[in-house]
């Protein structure tokens, strides 16, 4: 409690194996007296809810992360025989460790002490990627979490960084599938999928008919959030045609080293980039050193703050942007893909605001109320593949590769691969992108055993930073600064 608050002090006594009697004194007077299974976060909720709106000027934080500290006294296996509710999955948690994820989520810099989080778990670099994979696994408790392809080329990291990003999310939070057959989503156990992130491996190379086929239950699940299939099943002796329907939503991400991902896939998902610059690969070689080094760090105690963190985030509240239709008013609508990239960046924005739910106003109905920081950090973050998608803009991989090219002159890629050390699918990517902006065009178009003849055509390619609506256009009141990555 705050030194200006009442002083409160709250008792409990254990009645039961799952019940404890829990008095709320101010002073030496009794203001409520109730028992509940502290374990169920359902009843804690009700609990805090009774006692803050009989009594004003009380800490509903303070109150639950005493109720939290309890619960952390039961043995998490043990269920709620009572009530038949799920045990508490922060029963048992470490009451120190609750109390460091309770102030990492009230705190100001809450984006940047994750990222800085993320970079002690093993990601070097990469602070904007890893952060916005981090908000795709926060996503999977919305009605429509987010989805992301992760490019690069191989060796890049990309893989690494969300194994790294992932393992912030306790285990009953994510799904690891590093191949998936067109039929494994209706197989699973029902239920299985509900509000989890789905981190799948690496994409295979091959985009034809038969992938899109592959990957269509994952666009309906995707889409809809959830599946449904007639499918024959054996019963008894016989075959029986029956329904088989999968809950979700998910959140989802995959990795690939293509630059062109089939059309229907690379529409419901955030297209994201590694960083292959020099630079990005020198902050690697330091991280590699220094992980070689023999110096201790705090990694698994890092990783179980951000697993009771993450168990802290509210299950079904929902999240409001009040301000919405102003930035519907505000968006570009000149292409058809925009329908599908809206509604992306209003889930960017819903997350972070449940993210910082402690820090964010509350409506009459409960809904967390996003605010201007919200958008301005989703902004940040959607702001290149955004252009990317619609605008025409270029991943900063292509960027960088721009200048590096020769000026008067033709080349092919495997030329132009040998020549700046990168590997030749790199280059072929990244010509495609800036074939695509009009800054290289085709010379001599390839035949048999001749490949193609590239040269610069002196464009430069449009940033795309009018793609979406500025901070200051939409809340011309607010001066505030974004907790950066």
């Amino acid at each position: 409690m705050n030194a200006t608050e009442p002083k409160v002090e709250l008792l409990a006594e254990q009645v039961s194996k799952m019940q404890h009697k829990v008095t709320v004194k101010l002073d030496t007077k009794v203001l409520y007296v109730d028992t509940l299974n502290v374990s169920s976060a359902a009843a804690r909720t009700k609990f805090v809810d009774t006692v803050t709106s009989k009594f004003e000027g009380l800490d509903r934080d303070a109150f639950d992360a005493e109720l939290l500290k309890l619960a952390s006294t039961v043995p998490a296996d043990v269920p709620n025989r009572e009530t038949g509710d799920e045990p508490d999955p922060l029963a048992g948690t470490p009451p120190d460790i609750l109390e460091e994820a309770n102030e990492l989520l009230a705190a100001p810099d809450l984006i940047k002490r994750i990222t800085d989080d993320i970079g002690m778990a093993g990601v070097a670099g990469e602070r904007e990627l890893a952060v916005t994979v981090y908000l795709i696994g926060v996503s999977r408790l919305l009605p429509r979490p987010l989805a992301g392809i992760i490019r690069g080329s191989s060796s890049s990291g990309k893989s690494y960084a969300v194994e790294k990003v992932s393992a912030l999310f306790p285990p009953e939070c994510v799904l690891h599938a590093t191949q998936m057959t067109p039929q494994a989503l209706f197989h699973m156990k029902p239920g299985s999928l509900k509000n989890k992130w789905v981190v799948a491996g690496e994409r295979s190379r091959v985009e034809d008919d038969d992938r899109a086929e592959a990957t269509r239950a994952l666009r309906e699940m995707l889409a809809s959030g959830k599946l449904s299939k007639l499918m024959p099943v054996k019963v008894g002796n016989g075959i029986e045609t029956q329904l088989i329907e999968q809950e979700g939503p998910i959140a989802f991400t995959e990795t690939t080293t293509l630059t062109n991902v089939f059309e229907e896939d690379a529409n419901r998902c955030l297209m994201l980039q590694t960083d292959e610059s020099p630079e990005q690969t020198r902050r690697i070689l330091g991280a590699l050193a220094q992980r070689h080094s023999g110096v201790r760090d705090d990694t698994d105690r890092v990783l179980r703050v951000h697993h009771a963190l993450q168990r802290m985030l509210p299950r079904s509240a929902s999240v409001r942007i009040p301000w919405l239709d102003r930035l519907a008013d505000a968006f570009r609508c000149d292409r058809v893909e925009v329908r599908r990239a809206f509604p992306q960046l209003v889930t960017l924005v819903q997350t972070a605001a449940m993210l910082h739910h402690r820090q964010r106003k509350t409506g009459l109905d409960g809904a967390v109320l996003a605010d201007a920081r919200d958008y301005q950090l989703a902004r940040r973050l959607i702001g290149n593949p955004f252009a990317q998608s619609l605008g025409g803009g270029l991943s900063a991989s292509a960027l960088a590769f721009l200048p590096r090219l020769p000026v008067g002159e033709l080349f092919t890629a495997k030329e132009i691969a040998k020549r700046l050390r990168v590997s030749k699918s790199s280059a072929s990517g990244w010509l495609s992108e800036l074939h695509d902006a009009s800054s290289v065009e085709v010379a001599e178009p390839g035949r048999g055993n001749s490949p193609t003849r590239w040269r610069r055509t002196g464009k430069a390619p449009d940033a795309g930073e009018d793609l979406l609506p500025s901070v200051k256009s939409l809340f011309p009141e607010f001066a505030g600064r974004v907790d950066t990555a």
